[in-house]
């Protein structure tokens, strides 16, 4: 089945991204839609379904570090339209799982365990070793009628051995009826989310302007 991102779905992830994360919920901005972050390292991110006009023309305008533009495209669609000062941060990819599997029981290896807690409407499981030492965790959280994994991350030490496979199955036993599950992802996630019957839907691209 051939899927797609819909303006929607892009609002609802972010939405439900920054529940998961805590940080400010997401406005309508121009044809994008902005998160005031207000962190260290970022004062704010815009993002866009395209790389399209309002986004060559807020690229035009903003001339400061530390404020981030997102759009679902390739890089070289959104380099080639936004001044030189522009620079490649990143690239993930836009990820949706249609149609939604049945999740089977989440298995682990001897010697691990995983625990599930809810803070907020944020849902956070865990995995821990025979020691206590966390060796895999996630998020989740819903809004606007998606449903949003985030920060899905296996400790170095214990790749390969199916943690973060049951993390996510964790995680989507406990989603809401009719959202729908989307997830930004590294290349690294990417290949173990399409063994788990996701689909690329866009390249996720971030440009800044370098701190002198």
């Amino acid at each position: 089945m051939t899927v797609a991102l819909t303006p929607n779905l892009l609002a609802g992830w972010l939405s439900a991204r920054s529940i998961a994360r805590g940080v400010p919920a997401p406005v309508e901005d121009g044809d994008g839609w902005r998160v005031d972050t207000a962190s260290a390292a970022e004062r704010c991110r815009y993002v866009f379904l395209d790389a399209d006009d309002g986004f060559r023309a807020l690229a035009d305008a903003i001339d400061t570090p530390r404020v981030f533009l997102k759009a679902c495209a390739p890089p070289t669609d959104v380099l080639t339209i936004v001044p030189p000062r522009w620079t490649l941060q990143s690239v993930a990819w836009m990820m949706l799982q249609v149609p939604q599997a049945t999740d089977p029981a989440a298995r682990l290896p001897n010697g691990y365990r995983l625990d599930l807690t809810t803070q907020d409407e944020v849902l956070c499981a865990v995995v821990l070793d025979a020691a206590g030492n966390p060796a895999a965790s996630g998020y989740s959280a819903s809004a606007g009628g998606v449903f949003c994994y985030d920060r899905i991350v296996t400790q170095p030490d214990h790749y390969r051995r199916g943690l973060g496979r049951a993390i996510m199955v964790a995680l989507g036993q406990h989603q809401p009826a009719g959202t729908q599950r989307v997830l930004a992802a590294t290349d690294a996630g990417r290949a173990l989310y399409a063994t788990l019957g996701w689909q690329v839907v866009a390249p996720y691209t971030t440009i800044e302007i370098a701190q002198p």
